[in-house]
């Protein structure tokens, strides 16, 4: 039996064509992740409210291949990478859902107006619509607290920032009854805080709820990982922060 004895030109034309295909089919290849990404702070006067604080933001999703992976790596810093199984993966996706998303946010933000304002309801809702218009670029309900704290300064013509030489920034929810609910994404918050120079950092007090997983925890161990001087306040309740802010 004969073997063809392809030439070098060719084989060097086969080579072209399936180094790319076989790079293309790696970067394909199905991975579960969910990434979360350091992000910033921003006023709560940039999302309609006369108020002198800030909430955090990050940048967060989910992968589902290693394209994907590589991708978010060169969009974003200080990036952490969490793997999730078939079924986290599922109930990844069905939470992020824009629908729910929106519904968390709008109950969050409903919680807070109406803890600290004041009027009929359709001055309520007039409220709650103007503030989800101007946050409509800012994803999900761990601005909650401090929309909150930004509304009380609002009704009461407070400044708690003191002619701005104080930098307030916060993440919590605002629940029904004015407690401050966990959030996701502590390590790049406080990471976030640490580089706007933020002397007040408020976080959820949840560490008799959750135990290892709670907000509280996890920040000692970043704090202390990292080295951050950064000044964390947790607080269970609305109540709570504006004592402190108060008695600052």
């Amino acid at each position: 039996m004969k073997f063809l004895k392809l030439s070098k030109e060719v084989n060097i034309s086969i080579a072209i064509i399936a180094i790319p295909l076989i790079i293309a089919y790696l970067l394909m290849r199905p991975l579960h992740e969910e990434y979360i990404a350091k992000g910033d702070i921003a006023p709560v006067s940039d999302i309609g409210v006369n108020g002198s604080v800030h909430f955090t933001y990050i940048y967060s999703g989910y992968i589902d291949n290693y394209f994907d992976k590589l991708y978010v790596s060169y969009l974003y810093k200080d990036l952490d990478f969490i793997p999730l199984d078939e079924e986290e993966f599922i109930m990844y996706t069905e939470y992020d859902d824009d629908m729910v998303v929106d519904y968390y946010k709008e109950e969050t933000i409903s919680n807070a107006v109406y803890a600290t304002s004041f009027g009929d309801d359709n001055d309520f809702q007039e409220r709650i619509d103007d503030i989800l218009y101007y946050s409509s670029e800012y994803y999900g309900d761990s601005l909650g607290l401090m929309v909150a704290i930004g509304l009380i300064e609002e009704v009461n013509q407070l400044d708690f920032s003191q002619n701005g030489t104080v930098t307030i920034a916060g993440t919590g929810t605002i629940e029904y009854d004015e407690t401050v609910g966990s959030i996701g994404g502590v390590r790049q918050k406080l990471l976030t805080a640490v580089d706007n120079n933020v002397d007040i950092f408020f976080i959820p007090k949840d560490e008799d709820d959750y135990g290892i997983y709670s907000n509280e925890r996890e920040a000692r161990r970043v704090l202390n990982e990292e080295g951050l001087d950064l000044n964390v306040v947790p607080v269970e309740t609305l109540e709570e922060a504006i004592n402190y802010l108060e008695n600052y």
